[in-house]
């Protein structure tokens, strides 16, 4: 499947992103929407019928973002009841924490309950710098995964070759759950718009039959045939 994280649309109201939405649909194929830092995804927001995907520490309660934190199983509860409440949930990813906050198996044994909790499939992040767990091959952990493209560029500092061949050993080797698309100059984590020529273009048909495969950032070719509807206004 494919779908749009918020992260990609910018900061605007949860109507405006559903509407940005549904004008990029047509053209990226997109079959739901990930909620994610961006916007305020208000938990009392009636959101429409489309499948979704909770992103980390995504939802906000009273104008408060509500933290999902592994090590503080009292911050699920908002989470599980927002899934609950939203039937179309269809996983939930969450960020990697870092090394000194728990140790592998305390990780991977949160990661399971939290699963328990939740009711739906979760995935941890690989990260993009070595003080988070899963932000090097030997930090992974044996727990589904959100394969980050752009972080793996960070791990092997702009080395498309690299990062590509990374990237396919871990399809391989591990399980992973969703796959989060954008693009940087391998230094931090910006967010680029994703060039036309990008390496992982060829591989889009075949990982959405395989994948949740979201664009955290929005191709350049999209973008640049808005222009000149955007300039007309």
């Amino acid at each position: 499947m494919l779908g749009l994280s918020i992260s990609a649309i910018g900061i605007c109201p949860i109507a405006e992103c559903l509407e940005l939405f549904d004008l990029f649909k047509p053209s990226l194929q997109l079959e739901y929407l990930e909620l994610a830092i961006g916007s305020n995804c208000r938990v009392d927001f009636d959101y429409p019928n489309i499948s979704l995907i909770l992103h980390d520490s995504c939802l906000y309660e009273k104008n408060h973002r509500q933290l999902l934190k592994l090590s503080k199983p009292e911050t699920w509860s908002v989470y599980a009841d927002f899934i609950q409440q939203n039937q179309h949930v269809v996983a939930v990813s969450i960020h990697a924490p870092r090394r000194w906050e728990c140790n592998r198996s305390e990780l991977e044994r949160s990661l399971l309950d939290l699963q328990n909790i939740l009711q739906v499939p979760v995935a941890v992040e690989v990260m993009p710098t070595v003080d988070y767990w899963c932000s090097s091959l030997d930090s992974l952990v044996d727990f589904p995964l959100l394969l980050d493209v752009s972080h793996i560029l960070i791990w092997q500092q702009g080395n498309e070759r690299a990062t590509e061949n990374t990237c396919k050993e871990l399809l391989k080797s591990h399980d992973v759950i969703e796959i989060h698309l954008s693009h940087n100059q391998g230094i931090a984590d910006t967010h680029d718009l994703i060039p036309e020529d990008i390496w992982f273009g060829r591989y889009i048909t075949d990982w959405r039959d395989r994948y949740f495969v979201t664009y955290e950032s929005l191709p350049v070719s999209l973008v640049s045939g808005m222009m000149p509807h955007q300039s007309s206004k």
